[in-house]
């Protein structure tokens, strides 16, 4: 009996970092989930709204009216960085053969915040390669108009 005194704190000491690794990935993923909801959610109604686009609208500017809108737009979570006004984070082309409309979205993981020494901490646990990490978001709608 009196070597079981301190079974409960050795248990504890053994299972709370386990715990707490399990605790902070469910976290990391719920974050990670709202980053990429938001991004489909955007490519979704921008894809809406460059498939009804009007001709001469299109002819005017092509879909730089759609990006614009969505210019001041931010991630809910500073996990990714995505900048709508870069080509390189935000694609809208109309494909003529098929007469739909792509949207692509991509945000890299953002280097300066705390998703980035998350990723890293990871990766040192799980010899993953989550630094490299970046989401991608294709959504394609076909258009109501032949615009070219």
């Amino acid at each position: 009996m009196r070597f079981q005194k301190g079974q409960a704190i050795v248990e504890f000491a053994l299972l709370l970092p386990l715990f707490l690794i399990l605790l902070f990935g469910i976290l990391y993923t719920g974050m990670i989930m709202a980053d990429y909801l938001t991004l489909s959610s955007m490519a979704r109604s921008s894809a809406r709204e460059a498939a009804v686009i009007s001709t001469e609208k299109y002819k005017q500017s092509k879909y730089s009216t759609v990006i614009s809108n969505y210019s001041n737009k931010e991630l809910p979570v500073d996990i990714f960085t995505w900048d709508p006004t870069k080509d390189k984070y935000f694609k809208i082309t109309y494909e003529k053969n098929s007469r739909n409309v792509k949207v692509e979205i991509k945000a890299d993981l953002n280097k300066k915040k705390v998703g980035y020494k998350v990723a890293s901490v990871m990766d040192s646990i799980a010899g993953s390669n989550m630094k490299n990490m970046e989401l991608n978001v294709t959504y394609t709608m076909f258009s109501e108009h032949e615009l070219e």
